[in-house]
């Protein structure tokens, strides 16, 4: 076969979270061959039936493992990391999957000369600011999330692999099991106020534009050795956000309460949760989190690729509105 007809081959990590699925199907269907690793199998059962998909159960410890998994693939989506943990997650976990197991990902694809690798990073890295931020701010990390993601990126990006990172907000979609989840089953379950007049900007991404600003970057040598913020067109409020949610879902408004009784009963919750070492549904961390401003500036892949996003918060919301009923109504 030659070099022109030859099937194009990918090594996907992180292959059952959000982005991971719905970028495996999307390159099975575009007919690429695709090694898709996953750390459950029986949680992986929805890819079984792509074709060109092969699965490989395993961890990123295994560097044996992987440098025989990614072989004969051209291009990796490293997408695997320790995300969405719970309060007091220990720093060590995050160094485990998110710097050595990066570590040993960028390892395996050296040793097979793969062409092209993306890192899917995160906006963590910046840390907490009400001043929206872009590839030229200087990073400074806040979490142990954000430090270790950061880290993976100067692994990746001091390797001799052709290295694109990207860096994301908020992630929505399919099988999203992060912070927008959170949100709808909170507003599904009546248990979500919005605080102050809702009107601070929150960045979001759909998974559907970070796949196609993946595929982008994999695909042109002006993005090799280069960062870039993936957003959706705007940043949405926390009203709107949250208002969406709730008409899509059929459910009332969420009512919206002062920012400052809630902080008050935010302290509060965190000191019951100290003394009994229970997490209660609101805390100060997710009051200031909520209300607070969080924006980040895109035009670097827009002006450099002619990059554009497709997808919307109300368009994917409504397109799964199957995830959203599954919810217990209570």
């Amino acid at each position: 076969m030659s070099d022109a007809t030859k099937q194009r081959s990918a090594f996907v990590t992180g292959a059952t979270g959000c982005i991971g699925s719905a970028l495996t199907m999307r390159l099975a269907s575009d007919g690429w061959r695709v090694v898709a690793l996953v750390r459950d199998a029986a949680r992986a059962s929805f890819l079984n039936s792509l074709a060109n998909v092969e699965l490989v159960t395993g961890e990123l410890a295994d560097a044996a493992q992987l440098i025989a998994a990614m072989r004969d693939c051209q291009t990796v989506f490293h997408l695997a990391a320790k995300v969405h943990a719970a309060p007091g997650t220990p720093a060590a976990e995050f160094e485990r999957d998110n710097v050595v197991g990066t570590r040993n990902v960028v390892a395996a694809a050296m040793e097979n000369r793969i062409e092209r690798f993306v890192l899917f990073s995160t906006v963590a890295v910046y840390g907490e600011r009400e001043e929206a931020a872009d590839e030229t701010t200087l990073p400074t990390p806040t979490t142990d999330y954000g430090r270790s993601k950061l880290e993976a990126e100067r692994i990746a990006l001091a390797s001799a692999l052709k290295t694109t990172v990207l860096r994301l907000p908020v992630v929505y979609g399919a099988r999203d099991r992060g912070n927008v989840a959170k949100l709808i089953e909170a507003i599904q379950r009546n248990r979500y106020v919005t605080v102050g007049d809702g009107q601070n900007l929150k960045s979001m991404v759909a998974a559907e534009n970070v796949i196609d600003a993946a595929l982008l970057v994999a695909n042109d040598e002006r993005a090799i050795g280069q960062t870039f913020i993936v957003t959706d067109a705007r940043a949405y409020s926390q009203l709107e956000i949250a208002a969406t949610i709730a008409e899509l879902l059929g459910k009332r408004q969420p009512i919206k309460l002062p920012r400052w009784p809630l902080m008050l009963a935010g302290e509060v919750a965190d000191v019951i949760e100290n003394l009994i070492g229970i997490q209660l549904p609101i805390s100060s961390d997710r009051v200031r989190k909520l209300s607070s401003n969080t924006v980040f500036r895109a035009a670097k892949i827009e002006r450099e690729l002619g990059f554009k996003p497709r997808a919307s918060l109300r368009e994917v919301l409504a397109n799964n509105l199957w995830q959203f009923e599954k919810l217990p109504h209570r």
